[in-house]
């Protein structure tokens, strides 16, 4: 059974994705250890990461076409991006037995985890940890103002 500090911890992660996938801004900052390789082999990987791990949160799996489409990369690229990640056992394919050409895949135990240390490194990140308090002292003046002029 997960603890209350876990479900929080999760809820961040997914956050976390659901933000990084909403922006396209490529950060190098990684210490050791922090990313598994399938994150640093390519730029396109680790902008389809954040998309992966997103859809993953949101609706528990994801297909190509879903990453083509919100990420505007072609699908050669997507698709072969995923298939690496699929030889490397980041990723793992459902099986589908109604439809066969349609693909869902999910990241497996290695990615999540590599998702996990990425979000924890996020928090011990002094500047990171820094701008998320400006960030939500900002939202809760906002809510005040908000609530003070209703």
């Amino acid at each position: 059974m997960m603890s209350d500090e876990d479900k929080l911890f999760e809820r961040f992660c997914f956050a976390q994705a659901s933000f990084e996938s909403s922006r396209h801004i490529y950060r190098r900052e990684h210490g050791p250890g922090q990313v598994r390789r399938f994150f640093n082999t390519s730029f396109t990987a680790f902008e389809l990461r954040r998309y992966m791990m997103n859809y993953y949160y949101s609706k528990g799996s994801f297909t190509i076409s879903e990453l083509i489409k919100t990420s505007e990369f072609s699908r050669p690229t997507v698709t072969n991006t995923v298939l690496e990640a699929l030889e490397m056992g980041y990723l793992e394919e459902l099986p589908d037995n109604k439809d066969r050409r349609r693909r869902d895949f999910r990241p497996t135990a290695p990615m999540l985890e590599a998702w996990q240390n990425y979000c924890n490194a996020l928090l011990a990140n002094q500047k990171f940890s820094q701008s998320l308090k400006l960030a939500q002292t900002v939202m809760a003046m906002r809510e005040l103002e908000h609530a003070n002029t209703n």
